[in-house]
């Protein structure tokens, strides 16, 4: 839902429609419902059903919806908390966590807050925006957990790339995405810096590692979708499909009856990527606190 409405947002802007005041042709059925009360065709630029963030969210979903980083942290002053921008990320985060799992699973809950603040803290860092759209559902009897996570940024390639360093073998958007789930890949790595321990949030270049990881440890699976291509990550194998999107999506799909103990899927998952790392010219070779899913 969140890519198909930003699809057709960037398709009329692009060619300077003015869409929607055009009657749509539909069959009511229960899909149709689903994507009204998730905010879908209001977030895609068309009259029917809820607005993006309308919908009370509960029951295991959240609906559609656009926050900004910016906007998070002007309330939170507003409200006398002077809090980092990682610090509002995680709050955020838990929000969202707890609305999935009703609160009645604690380890899942900490499971799904850790891939949205990861995967959210990635876009004010690498994508030069501070819109970041949403929305999940867990499905408890098919064991589903999934979370979709976009923005309409520069997209992985161009955040990379910036970074001189990563130039040399990074010269597709494929090879893009195959090295932004590797461990310690970063747009900040620098080979002549070490990176401040002291910072609490300071990238790692160990986010989207440790998403797909979590992702294929619990027989689940990541897409990325990012300009001409999108990866799905499986278990034991990925897949490459032709794509056209200006930012970055993510869809992430975890089996929940697989996290038994966050913390040692955490623990198990950062151990083998900071080996890996080590193997890595340009790669930081440790995980940020964050991203060892320790809390402050």
């Amino acid at each position: 839902m969140l890519l198909t409405a930003a699809a057709i947002r960037q398709f009329c802007s692009e060619r300077a429609l003015l869409p929607w005041d055009k009657q749509m042709l539909y069959n009511d059925n229960s899909n149709y419902q689903y994507a009204c009360h998730m905010g879908f065709f209001r977030a895609a630029g068309f009259s029917e059903g809820k607005a993006p963030g309308e919908a009370p969210g509960g029951g295991s979903y959240f609906p559609v919806q656009r926050i900004n980083i910016n906007e998070l942290m002007r309330k939170a002053i507003e409200s006398g908390r002077f809090l980092e921008q990682g610090d509002i990320i995680e709050q955020e985060a838990k929000k969202l966590s707890i609305i999935l799992t009703q609160g009645q699973e604690p380890e899942l809950q900490k499971a799904l807050q850790f891939l949205l603040r990861e995967a959210i803290r990635n876009i004010p860092e690498h994508a030069e925006t501070e819109d970041v759209w949403l929305c999940g559902q867990y499905w408890r009897n098919r064991d589903v957990a999934e979370i979709a996570i976009l923005d309409e940024g520069i997209g992985i390639y161009n955040s990379i790339t910036q970074n001189p360093v990563h130039r040399g073998y990074i010269n597709t958007n494929e090879d893009a995405l195959r090295w932004a789930i590797k461990p310690g890949i970063s747009a900040s790595f620098a080979p002549t810096k070490m990176r401040k321990r002291s910072n609490y949030w300071v990238n790692s270049g160990f986010g989207l590692y440790m998403i797909s990881e979590i992702c294929k440890q619990t027989d689940g699976w990541l897409t990325l979708v990012s300009g001409d291509e999108c990866m799905r990550v499986f278990p034991n194998i990925d897949s490459i499909y032709r794509a056209h999107f200006k930012g970055t999506a993510l869809g992430i799909r975890i089996k929940p009856s697989r996290i038994d103990k966050y913390q040692s899927i955490i623990e198990r998952i950062n151990k083998l990527g900071e080996e890996t790392a080590r193997g890595i010219e340009n790669a930081f070779k440790e995980a940020s606190l964050p991203s060892k899913g320790l809390s402050l």
